[in-house]
This record gives structure tokens, sequence and C-alpha cells, in this order.
């Protein structure tokens, strides 16, 4: 098991965390100038849009120092299903990586797309186009499916709903801890490379049942009290859902997706008795929330006339 350290994730709610901070106001300052200056390039966009995706590939670089593998900035959640609108998202962040940073090595930039349909349509086009994808907001083994087929590098499976994150005394009492475990399965099984990374988990408990998994992403009041205890190995041992998985040898049978979008929408629809469905619309409804404060306040920083180049 390891935490997120190698790679680093900015998700949209950090995204506007992080540009309301005083100490972040040169950052801010910097993306809205070159926002303007390049929003002709963009034409099809909003300007607040796209000074919001400058922000995050800043942030990105930014972080770029510190860490060892890649970096990841979330598409606009309001394309979430509609696959030429993530793409052009994407392939506009790479764009914008290059204009801030000419030397940086895409390839470490992973865009976290929506795991729909539409979604995991942009990440097979992308593989293609030498983009790497993150499947977000999975909460079924039919998406885990779904996006290995496409070509995704990893995936981030939320095993509580992320509403447990954003409204305090929310409780998700279906926690989707074996989709983990038969994810990591199934791209094993199957010689697939996509990686596993587990977030919304909530204690330390359950980090130790997923001892084993790929990666996991750690809220830091649980990072804490991880670093701040110390377990038995043979108590994690029997409390890890993985170590438990070691002997099973049978390979589990699973239909394809990637070219049977009527199959697929059937039985994500009935997939833990439509949970997992309303699970992920509740999660893109959070994001698209959470994109609409950042439209909202980048507009009010543009109001600003100090952050538009003097040469326009």
């Amino acid at each position: 098991m390891q935490r997120e350290t190698k790679d680093e994730n900015i998700f949209r709610y950090s995204v506007l965390l992080e540009i309301v901070k005083p100490n972040r106001s040169a950052v801010l300052k910097r993306s809205l100038k070159l926002a303007t200056t390049i929003h002709p390039q963009f034409a099809t966009i909003t300007l607040e849009e796209l000074a919001v995706e400058v922000v995050g590939i800043e942030l990105a670089l930014e972080v770029i120092q510190t860490v060892h593998g890649n970096v990841h900035v979330m598409a606009n959640p309001s394309y979430s299903y509609n696959t030429e609108a993530i793409v052009a998202n994407a392939q506009r962040l790479h764009h914008i990586c290059q204009i801030v940073d000419p030397d940086f090595d895409t390839s470490r930039l992973v865009t976290k797309v929506p795991a729909t349909w539409e979604g995991m349509q942009v990440s097979r086009q992308l593989k293609q186009n030498g983009i790497n994808t993150l499947a977000t907001t999975i909460f079924s083994m039919e998406q885990a499916i779904l996006a290995g087929e496409a070509g995704c590098i990893s995936i981030s499976p939320f095993v509580h709903e992320l509403k447990t994150e954003t409204y305090k005394g929310y409780k998700d009492t279906n926690p989707i801890l074996g989709v983990c475990v038969q994810a990591q399965q199934f791209y094993h099984q199957n010689s697939l490379p996509t990686r596993v990374k587990a977030c919304v988990t909530l204690n330390l408990d359950e980090l130790i049942m997923l001892a084993g998994i790929d990666a996991l992403t750690i809220a830091p009041k649980v990072l804490k009290v991880l670093i701040s205890t110390e377990r038995p190995k043979e108590e994690m041992e029997s409390m890890s859902l993985f170590a438990k998985t070691t002997i099973v040898t049978e390979i589990v049978k699973y239909a394809s997706y990637m070219d049977c979008e009527s199959q697929y929408r059937v039985h994500f629809a009935a997939s833990e008795s439509g949970k997992a469905q309303f699970k992920t619309a509740q999660a893109i409804s959070l994001f698209c929330d959470a994109q609409t404060a950042a439209d909202l306040y980048i507009t009010s920083q543009l109001e600003d006339s100090s952050y538009i180049p003097n040469n326009l």
C-alpha cells in the first residue's frame, strides 16, 4: 500500500481552495493575465473557464518539483456526458501546459475524466493521441472494467460517496471496498496496466483493509491518524482484504463493455441496486458545483483591471 506521494492530484475542489488563499495571489494574478492573453486561441470557451484551467496547470507545475510521478488535472465536470467537449478540454490542458512550461514532459500530465460512458470513450480516443487519463467517480465494477478496456492508466474508486467529505454528518452505509479489490484482481488477471487508486476513505480501519492496493489518496485528517498509530503486522494482515485474496486463483469472468454501450448502460444502472449510478451522478454534481464556484470567483477577480495585461 502506498500513500499518494509519487503522484499529485489537482482537484476542482483544491483549485478553488487554493486560489482564495492570500499566499496564492501571485499564482492567481499570473494565471488570469495568461488566460486573458491566450483566450483568443480558445474562443470556444469563456475566459472564466479558461482561467480555471490555467490555474490548475499552474498549480500542477508548481508541485511537479516535489513529486516523482505524474500530476493530475481534472477535466471540467460540466462536460461529463459530452465526449467531444472532454476531448477538447484534455487537449486544451496539454496545450496550456506547453505554453506555461515548454520544457515540461506532458506525458506526466494525466487528465482526470469522469467514469461515464462518454468519459471512457474520451480515454479510448486520447490514448491513441498519447494523452493519459485517470477515470474518477468509480463506484462499480462495470465502470472499472470499462475504464481498463478504454486504456485509463489508473482509476479512482470512491470508497464512500463524495458527499461524505463535503457535508458534515452525512453517512454512506455502503462503502465499495470490495470493488477496489475486484478491480485490481481484474486488471492483474487480464494483464491490463491500469492501476487502482482508492480515495474517500474515512478512517484508519478502511486504510488497513485496503493494504495491498496499488495506491491510496488519503485525506489529511486520516493521514495524521495513520502516522501516529502502530498496529501489529499480524493484525493488519488479518484485516487486509487483499491479503485474503492472494490465495484465490479462480479467474472471474466479466462482460466486455467497450463496444457494447447498451449492455454497459443496463448493467451499470442495475449495479448495487442502482446505488452506483446514483453515487456517480451525485459526485459529478458536487464537482460541477465546485466548478461553478471557481468560475464565479474568477469572474469577480477579473473585474479588477490590474489583472489585464498592459498590451491589451
